[in-house]
């Protein structure tokens, strides 16, 4: 009966979404545009330019002015964001620099360094993070021994150096594929000792797992069960990141970067600026997975898009040109000239090698051309790409395999002049990809592919021609600046037409953050939701070909990616997403609807009337309320809505408590979930899941 009653929910809201329109009462917009943004236009501008609107947020637009807060959203740095750097406090390592963040959170290449030099940081809580992964490491090289009988050994130097060396394991191996491995044949630690250790002051408490030897810690970890949120109790946010680094460096911050990114498009003030950096960051993609450093090197890269998210397009350009997470991704860290000094370097060994990174790589370049500039039908050839490929060598980072910053090598560039659309660039070192770089972003061809992709993300996906020349115009007369485009976008005629109004589908990131969003949810930890997205097929950073996710509705709609929507929609009302709870009774008691009799509340006709009107910019169809009142007044659907605990797409049908992983830091490291309990009001729950599934939810 539960699943019946969820996908069939489903697949009759995909034939209304397929029909390609909304059921929706007439919208009053019409092609005539004044210099202002008419005020009953409120609702659309702040769909468009945020992550769907807050409670009341709307009307709050209306009385300050569409125009006023279109101005103040495109100059964030006037706007505080309070609430927002609150909640990012609790990752101290995304305030770090890259070089700070990798000193503490070495890279796994940096963990197989230590474990083949022996020599450990000084730091003690790097310390015990590197010791704790390097073990991890010898482990999984001498075979996955079954157990280990002996701790690490810390052996001080006469010059102070300290070296850790890993005494003889078990010579035991896995000989049989169900024999335990080596975190498995550990015991969990005796509960009397687990709760002297929660009994210790927080300072102290931190001090004595950071001593602990690896084996300890995975005892410690065992015993802990659902206590992992007092094991952290009182610390301060560096320490409980510290521990939960424990665990593995990469998870932890990549964790972090997940985490704060879903809470800057939740929270921040500074709206546009998110869904600018979301537009961004997929313009420019990156894999997360391409490399162990990858994690260690996105915060940066991040931060990067969205200091320059709203500025000038040539500068925003040449930053992810020279980012060590881009040159990695895409490879042209190891590019170098044919001629170049480091290609005609002959190898000390006749009989070595020659080293397979020296050689000219394309891939930046071609992407460069076709993905970020010039667009597939750019008006440039292979020729350009190969003479381009030739400019960007030297463009490479000092630390290779280990996280380093952006530096130029000359003896990577291949030397002499090139041409590159019909230019010739002059020899010049590192300036030769700065003078490409610049006739790329100037670019007519660049101007029309940027300006195109705007409308697409913003407008429809098949934005009037007009529009896109009129953006391409302003592009090019204000040399890219970001902010005049969006301008033009949004006084053009085009942009407020019948025609165009909720003409797009919420890709998975969006329809998850405005749930959130529209329903004043309070995240305390992120991470079921950044779960959830992989549910829904749009996992952060987890587009392995460069181009990125696509903004288009045939991408996104289909039964199947509808059904896991309206699975998510009903864990999301009835509480049931770890970390994240809803106050049914607010959104029934909004300021919209004032204060309202019991008796009102009561009626089920009317319950559903207030949550449509706390959630929804324009009201349901007749279609969508009268499917709502039938499943929600249904005792079966509202038990099958409290008891559905699977996630969905998880084809092993495993539970939610068995996959969510949370703990006091809100990163991953435990399988204790933080699920709230489940709404008494089963019936006003089983509405708000059923209007977030709804078409009108779905569409922006």
């Amino acid at each position: 009966m539960r699943r019946h009653f969820r996908d069939t929910f489903a697949i009759a809201l995909s034939a209304t979404l397929t029909l390609g329109t909304l059921p929706l009462q007439a919208a009053k917009l019409g092609p005539a545009v004044s210099p202002t943004i008419p005020v009953d236009h409120a609702d659309l501008l702040v769909q468009r330019f945020t992550f769907g609107p807050r409670p009341g947020e709307v009307d709050a637009v209306r009385a300050l002015g569409p125009d006023k807060w279109f101005e103040q959203q495109l100059n964030p740095g006037r706007i505080p964001d309070t609430a927002l750097n609150a909640r990012l406090a609790q990752y101290p390592a995304l305030q770090m620099s890259q070089n700070e963040r990798i000193e503490r959170y070495p890279t796994p290449n940096q963990i197989r360094q230590f474990a083949r030099t022996g020599t450990l940081p000084q730091d003690p809580a790097t310390r015990t993070i590197v010791a704790d992964q390097v073990e991890f490491y010898q482990e999984r090289q001498k075979a996955k021994p079954a157990t280990s009988t002996v701790a690490p050994i810390v052996r001080q130097g006469a010059d102070g150096t300290q070296t850790f060396v890993i005494p003889q394991l078990s010579a035991r191996a896995l000989a049989q594929p169900d024999q335990p491995n080596f975190e498995q044949s550990i015991q969990p630690l005796p509960q009397a000792q687990i709760d002297g250790l929660l009994a210790t002051p927080p300072d102290q408490r931190y001090a004595e797992i950071l001593r602990l030897p690896v084996e300890q810690l995975i005892a410690l970890r065992k015993g802990m069960h659902n206590q992992d949120g007092k094991l952290a109790d009182g610390m301060s946010p560096l320490e409980k990141e510290t521990l939960v680094a424990l665990s593995g460096t990469n998870r932890m911050i990549t964790a972090e970067l997940f985490g704060s990114r879903l809470l800057t498009d939740i929270y921040s003030s500074h709206e546009l600026e998110a869904v600018m950096t979301d537009f961004w960051l997929n313009h420019f993609n990156i894999y997360i997975k391409k490399d162990g450093q990858m994690p260690s090197l996105l915060p940066e890269f991040q931060q990067t898009v969205q200091a320059h998210a709203l500025g000038h397009f040539e500068d925003l350009l040449l930053a992810t040109a020279r980012s060590p997470a881009m040159l990695l991704y895409l490879d042209n860290s190891q590019s170098a000239g044919p001629d170049s000094p480091a290609a005609s370097t002959k190898p000390k060994n006749p009989n070595a090698k020659k080293k397979t990174d020296v050689g000219l790589n394309e891939n930046y370049a071609r992407e460069l051309m076709e993905l970020h500039t010039l667009g597939v039908n750019g008006g440039y050839t292979q020729t350009d790409v190969t003479e381009l490929a030739k400019v960007l060598t030297g463009w490479t980072t000092d630390k290779p395999g280990d996280g380093g910053q952006f530096t130029y090598n000359d003896r990577r560039h291949q030397p002499g002049s090139k041409t590159v659309l019909g230019k010739n660039i002059r020899e010049g070192g590192e300036r030769e990809g700065e003078q490409v770089l610049h006739l790329l972003a100037t670019s007519p061809a660049t101007a029309h592919f940027i300006s195109l992709e705007l409308a697409e993300r913003f407008v429809s996906d098949t934005p009037p021609p007009a529009l896109v020349d009129r953006m391409a115009q302003t592009f090019l007369k204000s040399n890219g600046d970001i902010k005049a485009v969006l301008r033009t976008m949004v006084h053009a005629p085009e942009f407020f037409v019948s025609t165009n109004v909720h003409a797009k589908l919420k890709t998975p990131l969006e329809y998850v953050v405005s749930a959130a969003r529209a329903t004043g949810a309070d995240v305390q930890n992120p991470q079921p939701l950044v779960q959830s997205l992989e549910r829904l097929g749009m996992p952060l950073y987890g587009c392995q070909p460069p181009t990125g996710y696509k903004w288009d509705s045939e991408t996104w709609l289909n039964s199947s990616a509808l059904v896991s929507r309206m699975n998510f929609s009903l864990l999301l009302s009835s509480n049931r997403i770890g970390g994240t709870t809803i106050n049914l009774s607010t959104l029934l008691q909004n300021e919209k609807n004032g204060k309202l009799a019991a008796s009102q509340i009561s009626d089920p006709a009317q319950r559903e009337h207030l949550l449509e009107t706390a959630i929804l910019t324009l009201p349901a169809s007749a279609q969508t309320r009268s499917a709502v009142l039938n499943q929600a007044n249904d005792d079966a659907v509202q038990q099958a809505a409290r008891d559905f605990t699977t996630i969905p797409g998880d084809s092993k049908q495993r539970s939610l408590k068995a996959r969510i992983k949370v703990n006091a830091s809100n990163t991953p490291v435990s399988s204790t979930p933080q699920v709230a309990p489940p709404p008494a009001d089963k019936q006003g729950s089983v509405m708000l899941g059923l209007l977030l599934g709804s078409p009108e939810f779905q569409r922006r």
